[in-house]
């Protein structure tokens, strides 16, 4: 009876925004603004606002973090090549470690791969500093895991960070600027996170105390020195059209 009474002009919108989004997707929208058509669509169009707001965030601190890591690997490395490029690389020689259903395994099998990726896709796969350039953030979060503490974090990575910081602690908010960066460039769902702990407010307030951290000139020159996070002030500016959490 309610699908009769809906207005056509409504309807006609739902059925494109249906082909657009797909039902899946426009559907949980639709959900949470009580089949509003117009109200979904204004959700959708927020939540990429949102998105490319907090993608700006994640180039800045992306760039600080990967030419930080890059800085103290070349500065301390001692090999024949670029840490990069040298078969004794601690980045990508095999490090084989036993995992939860005690099995080796390397690795560093993914950090190969992920190089090579990079070198196919450079203009000039020899050149280092276009390598860098084309190495994913998760490439650069996963480095400071727990497997790698002996090989990177002691001898190299803990440089490039604030002394006393807590691997552990920055890991697991490495981990999650990169879900988050995920998440915004495949256009999903900020909002409402849920029991997964990935808030973006919470994530966006860690990466910028993260990227002061390892450049605080870029930062202030940025930023500023106001308090609030880019998401305060997105929400400042842009109210979400339905009461959301984030």
């Amino acid at each position: 009876m309610a699908d009769a009474c809906r207005h056509p002009e409504a309807e006609a919108r739902r059925e494109w925004a249906e082909r657009w989004l797909s039902q899946s997707r426009f559907s949980s929208y639709l959900e949470l603004c009580n089949d509003d058509v117009n109200k979904a669509l204004e959700l959708h169009e927020w939540n990429l606002l949102l998105g490319r707001a907090l993608m700006g965030d994640i180039a800045h601190f992306e760039l600080a973090l990967r030419n930080a890591y890059d800085r103290v690997l070349t500065e301390r490395f001692e090999g024949s090549e670029h840490w990069l490029f040298d078969a004794n690389s601690p980045v990508t020689r095999p490090i084989m470690r036993k995992s939860k259903i005690k099995k080796l395994r390397d690795v560093n099998l993914v950090n190969r791969r992920a190089v090579n990726d990079a070198r196919g896709r450079a203009h000039n796969p020899a050149n280092p500093n276009q390598v860098v350039a084309g190495l994913m953030l998760g490439f650069w979060a996963h480095m400071t895991d727990r497997s790698r503490e002996r090989d990177l974090w002691i001898p190299y990575l803990h440089a490039a960070w604030p002394a006393g910081t807590d691997r552990t602690k920055l890991n697991l908010k490495l981990e999650a600027i990169n879900k988050l960066r995920n998440r915004v460039a495949h256009n999903e769902r900020l909002f409402n996170p849920g029991l997964d702990g990935y808030s973006p407010m919470k994530i966006d307030a860690d990466m910028l105390a993260l990227f002061q951290a390892l450049s605080p000139e870029a930062h202030d020159s940025i930023y500023g020195s106001s308090k609030k996070t880019t998401v305060e002030k997105f929400l400042e500016d842009h109210p979400a059209p339905i009461d959301v959490e984030l």
